[in-house]
């Protein structure tokens, strides 16, 4: 009886691994994903000082901040503060400031005490994250020498630096952007 028994229970076992198969394979491993930390310095896009920006460079800068404003449009943030510096051969004062947005659309300005800073005005109130795009691809359509740095996490424009035309006294500029915060 008890070799039946045996018998029976092997050929259970087989016809219940047959009726319903080997089990599923393993799922795949989940993608690796890397985000870097706010104080990971992304990589400065240098052009060389010794000449004027080629068509090609020109292009390449402009395409960079195209999928960049993509990027950074597609997370939606429309209501942040930026603390903008500029700075230039011109008589605009290179005070640093905060800049309020709200909507995408420069709303206040506060000294980086958090004081207010007098209506939203130039300089500062040209460099929302979008004006900030906006000036790259401006800057490397007309300027002889493009530097750019963008944030390492929200690849907005950080710094920008430049000269408008190789050769002539007083005409570069610069612009800083930092810490961004998303308002409520």
């Amino acid at each position: 009886m008890a070799a039946r028994y045996g018998v029976l229970v092997a050929v259970g076992g087989a016809l219940a691994v047959a009726c319903h198969g080997a089990p599923p394979p393993a799922p795949p491993p989940p993608p690796t994903v890397f985000v870097a930390p706010p104080d990971t310095p992304p990589p400065r896009r240098v052009t060389r000082p010794d000449g004027a920006l080629t068509a090609a460079e020109r292009d390449s800068i402009v395409r960079e901040a195209q999928v960049r404003r993509a990027a950074w449009r597609a997370r939606h943030i429309t209501d942040y503060s930026i603390r903008v510096a500029v700075g230039c051969f011109c008589p605009w004062p290179q005070t640093p400031a905060i800049l309020e947005v709200r909507g995408g659309v420069a709303t206040a300005l506060r000294d980086t005490t958090g004081r207010a800073f007098g209506k939203v005005r130039e300089p500062w109130s040209n460099y929302t994250v979008e004006g900030l795009f906006d000036a790259v691809e401006q800057s490397a359509q007309r300027s002889d020498v493009v530097e750019v740095t963008y944030d390492g996490v929200l690849g907005y424009p950080t710094y920008m630096r430049g000269t408008g035309r190789l050769g002539l006294p007083d005409n570069w500029f610069w612009v800083r952007a930092s810490q961004l915060r998303f308002q409520p």
